[in-house]
């Protein structure tokens, strides 16, 4: 049981490097696949994106909340690629690369997530994520999963990714034991 704990508590120790390089990359892989302005005709599109403040208005200034809101970004994130894809612009491989690097981040933050992740205050958290991320799911299905609507959701990603790096902040960099 004890080298157990010790595995865990090393992997843990680089959290905050591991998720800073895959944030990173990620976002790199975003603005590789995604271009930084909206085309014309989908300008009408972008009032049905949600409020970006509500992600901002989420308290992870403490290291638990700030894992639970990265935790349920990545997981939204990735339930995103799982709808239907028709408008998207994305080869198969760049879509299941972003997939994986996803699953490898939440894998990471959930082996250190303490027990106290579960509580009301983050209960909370996830749900304004969840929240926020049903608002882009909606989009994408009234818009019938136009490539207009997947370059708002994109865009809105982005945003996500940019979040992420700062909820990062509130984790140690040393450790986490």
């Amino acid at each position: 049981m004890m080298a157990f704990t010790g595995i865990l508590s090393q992997g843990c120790s680089q959290i905050h490097s591991r998720l800073q390089a895959m944030n990173r990359d990620n976002l790199a892989l975003l603005n590789n696949k995604t271009g930084s302005t909206i085309r014309l005709q989908c300008i009408d599109v972008l009032s049905y994106s949600p409020d970006a403040g509500s992600l901002e208005a989420i308290d992870a200034s403490n290291e638990e909340g700030a894992k639970v809101a990265i935790k349920e970004i990545l997981q939204q994130t990735g339930l995103l690629f799982k709808l239907n894809q028709t408008g998207m612009t994305w080869d198969e491989n760049s879509i299941s690369t972003f997939q994986i690097r996803l699953d490898q981040q939440i894998h990471n933050l959930e082996r250190c997530l303490s027990a106290s992740s579960r509580s009301q205050r983050m209960q909370i958290t996830r749900l304004r994520v969840k929240r926020y991320f049903k608002k882009l799911r909606d989009l994408l299905e009234e818009k019938e999963y136009s490539q207009c609507a997947w370059e708002i959701v994109w865009i809105q990603v982005k945003q996500c990714f940019l979040q992420i790096n700062r909820f990062i902040h509130s984790i140690p960099n040393e450790g986490m034991e």
